[in-house]
């Protein structure tokens, strides 16, 4: 699943600190609207279902699902239909909605239009939930139709249409988004090899120099000490800041090996996501159980354990792991999301490939924090064919593949007066 609000200049939810003014784009005929829909989910659907929602007049959203197979039993497709409504119900002020299905059939070789089935149960479900369907589309291999339209051509109408679409000339600059194909969200950059092997010998320089601290088989001591002379907070901030191509192989490697720490990856990716005051907060809370830990020699689960059932959660774990779960509507920063995917893909592109698992679950979530849920099963499944028991990897999985989206996907933004 994919959820792309339509209120961002790029994929994702507004900041809260920068007021923005709502892009409008008046669509007067179907093959317009078709033409802003790739620009309302950030990429170039491909054998999906993407449901537009509107609040009125104007569009506040996309949710993009995968296609189910059109010979799946009837009784399925309405338990698939009935999951995709109960997901748009949660976006609110939602009262109307335009789903189009994006397939690889073609009108010549199908009776009527390709998805047809899998469509007039969707708009019903859709209806029965209270929603207005404004309209029901399907973009096809050789040509697009509208399942409302008596009048469409039993060949469908042509494809460009929605391509000479004057939206796609009219769209302002600031608003129009570099399109790809989903996956290609995913990509890694091309690195130097030289570059690589760089990186490579010096983690494992630290690594070596790891292996001769006494007890230390996890690498915790050398990580602590790491992360105590940098400072990862004022260290994630400089690197949010740096061009990710311009890393060298000493700042690859540093903030590769501070990665290897859980406690520091989960801090690094907050502070990513929230910025640099819950990364303080996040680094403190660590430092206070990691010192707790060295003193009794306990696990940290069995210390956290015990005072949530001494006197419940302490407000900042509680926070913490309410932001890790995407269970508070407080909205991350986009841009800086997008800045730290960028450091992060180029950090696994130097990597070799056994430290490969941490980078790629912030990778995973991040990329679920802005409701591309898709991509982030791409990361996990590559994290996973490394390391099969890496446990961020197997918990995002559980999370990713329950369809669970971040409460904030759903919220309202205070400067929403209805968008594109």
């Amino acid at each position: 699943m994919h959820r792309s609000p339509a209120s961002a200049p790029g994929e994702g939810t507004p900041r809260e600190s920068v007021r923005m003014t709502p892009t409008i784009v008046k669509t007067k005929e179907a093959h317009d609207f078709l033409a802003l829909v790739p620009q309302l989910a950030g990429f170039q659907p491909e054998r999906s279902v993407v449901l537009v929602a509107f609040r009125g007049n104007r569009t506040c959203g996309a949710l993009r699902f995968n296609l189910p197979e059109p010979d799946l039993a009837r009784t399925v497709l309405r338990r698939v239909a009935t999951t995709l409504v109960g997901t748009l119900c949660k976006i609110e002020g939602v009262d109307a909605v335009v789903p189009v299905l994006y397939t690889d059939e073609r009108f010549a070789d199908v009776p009527g239009i390709p998805g047809e089935r899998f469509a007039e149960i969707l708009g019903r479900r859709a209806e029965l939930s209270g929603f207005l369907v404004r309209d029901s589309l399907c973009v096809a291999a050789d040509g697009w139709g509208s399942y409302l339209d008596p009048a469409c051509p039993a060949g469908g109408r042509p494809l460009s249409e929605i391509a000479e679409s004057p939206v796609n000339r009219d769209l302002p600059p600031e608003a129009r988004r570099e399109l790809g194909h989903l996956v290609s969200r995913a990509d890694l950059p091309k690195v130097d090899l030289a570059l690589r092997d760089r990186c490579a010998r010096r983690l494992t320089r630290y690594e070596c120099l790891g292996s001769q601290v006494p007890d230390a088989p996890d690498l915790p001591e050398l990580v602590a000490m790491v992360g105590d002379i940098l400072d990862p907070v004022s260290t994630t901030e400089a690197a949010l800041e740096r061009d990710p191509s311009a890393l060298d192989a000493e700042q690859a490697a540093t903030l590769l090996f501070l990665l290897k720490s859980p406690a520091r990856r989960d801090q690094v990716m907050l502070q990513i996501a929230f910025g640099e005051e819950i990364g303080r907060v996040t680094h403190e809370l660590n430092e206070r159980y990691a010192a707790i830990q060295r003193e009794t020699g306990r696990s940290m689960d069995d210390i956290v354990a015990e005072e949530q059932a001494g006197s419940g959660a302490t407000g900042d774990l509680a926070q913490t792991g309410d932001l890790m779960l995407g269970s508070v509507s407080q909205r991350p920063d986009p841009e800086r999301i997008e800045r730290g995917i960028d450091l992060l893909k180029t950090l696994v592109a130097l990597a070799p490939k056994r430290v490969r698992p941490a980078p790629l679950c912030m990778l995973a979530w991040l990329s679920w924090a802005l409701g591309r849920s898709s991509v982030a099963g791409i990361f996990i499944d590559q994290a996973l064919a490394i390391d099969p028991e890496y446990g961020m990897a197997r918990l995002l999985l559980t999370v990713v593949s329950a369809g669970h989206l971040p409460e904030w996907a759903f919220a309202v933004p205070a400067d929403d007066a209805g968008d594109t």
